[in-house]
This record gives structure tokens, C-alpha cells and sequence, in this order.
């Protein structure tokens, strides 16, 4: 069981690497590693969700002595969605300002953490206890439910602020971020290198302050 687990997170992790491909060379040096910038930023913070995944994993089957049908069913949908991974963490590369691309990528994401943590509560059940090593304590199951629940949170949290705050700061204010110099388009880290700059001003980020 385990085994199988660690080749899907294997193969998932592996993967997300593949839209991480420079052709880098001569001039171009500078604009390839520009453009690589949200490739892999979207590789970071998969790659820690997914170590976080694994490791929970790890955790709860190591208690785990034997598995019935319900078990394996709920593993198998857990691994059907980190096998899927790479398809959001790739819609979130290359369309990182897109609502709908960050939408797809937390929902999978979330039904990943959501499914891990049923499964938990599942096993540790009293009346389950045939399947485990030795018998869970109450508290131990309630806190390691807890965690679980707060990383999901957390991250559920966050969607929110990343999909819609740009759009609602830019309606209020009637602000915007302006165009490079020399035209082009506004790169999404350059947006949020220039937000946290503001922020650190005392300024709300992502929004210019009305003209005189």
C-alpha cells in the first residue's frame, strides 16, 4: 500500500517539473529566467504541499495494520487526485492572474487535504480499531485532525485573497499597475515584488492612489 502510495507522489512530484524547461541561451538569458519565474514559483509551493501530503500519509498508514475496502477506495481516490496535480499546478503557471486558474488549482488541492484528513477519522474510530497497530488515543486523534483541519484552512483561506483582491482593490480605487516601459505586459511577481514594496510603505497593496 505504501509503496504504490510513494510511486504516485513520486511520479506527481516529478512531473511538475516539466513545464521547468529553459532554452537558455545567449542574449535571451535574462527574458528565459524571467519567464521561467512563475513556473516556478508554482513547482515551490506544490512541491511543499505535496511533501506536507506525503507526510501525513506516511503518518496515518503507520498506524494502519490492515486495510478493508472503504480504505482502499478513499486511498485510491486520495491518489487519483495527487496524480492529477501537475495539470492544476501547470493551468496555475501559465495563467497565474487568471481567477479561474488558481480556482482549479485549490479545489484539488483542498478535496486532497479534505479526503486525507476522512480518512483519519475513519481508521481511528473506536469501533475500528481491528485495523490498526494499537489503539489511538482520543487526544492524539482529535490533534492530529486539528492540524490537518488548520493546514486546510489556511490554505482555503488564502484562495480568496489570491483570486479576487487584485479586482476589488482595482474596482474601489480606480487604480491599476502600469505598463513596463518600452510596453510588454505586467509580470504577476513583478506585481506582487511591487505590492509587498507598497505594503512595506504603509500603502494597501496592489492599488495606486487616485491622481490629484
Amino acid at each position: 500500500m505504501l509503496a504504490f502510495s510513494d510511486a504516485v507522489f513520486a511520479i506527481a512530484i516529478t512531473l511538475l517539473t516539466l513545464k521547468v524547461r529553459p532554452g537558455l541561451h545567449g542574449a535571451d538569458l535574462t527574458r528565459a529566467i524571467h519567464q521561467l519565474l512563475p513556473a516556478l514559483g508554482a513547482y515551490a509551493l506544490s512541491f511543499v504541499i505535496l511533501g506536507q501530503l506525503w507526510l501525513a500519509h506516511h503518518r496515518i498508514f503507520g498506524v494502519i495494520a490492515l486495510v478493508d475496502d472503504a480504505v482502499l477506495l478513499r486511498n485510491l481516490l486520495f491518489l487519483g487526485l495527487i496524480a492529477i496535480m501537475p495539470f492544476p499546478v501547470r493551468l496555475l503557471s501559465d495563467y497565474t492572474n487568471r481567477p479561474l486558474a488558481v480556482a482549479i488549482y485549490a479545489v484539488t488541492f483542498i478535496a486532497a487535504m479534505q479526503l486525507q484528513r476522512l480518512i483519519w477519522l475513519d481508521v481511528t474510530r473506536p469501533e475500528r480499531r481491528n485495523l490498526l497497530r494499537e489503539p489511538v488515543p482520543d487526544e492524539i486523534r482529535t490533534g492530529f485532525s486539528t492540524a490537518l483541519r488548520g493546514t486546510l484552512l489556511v490554505f482555503g483561506a488564502a484562495v480568496p485573497v489570491g483570486m479576487f483582491a487584485p479586482q476589488v482593490c482595482g474596482a474601489g480605487v480606480g487604480g491599476h499597475h502600469p505598463a513596463p516601459a518600452g510596453g510588454g505586459t505586467v509580470h504577476p511577481l513583478g506585481i506582487a515584488a511591487a505590492d509587498a514594496t507598497q505594503f512595506l510603505r504603509g500603502a494597501q497593496p496592489g492599488c495606486r492612489p487616485p491622481p490629484p
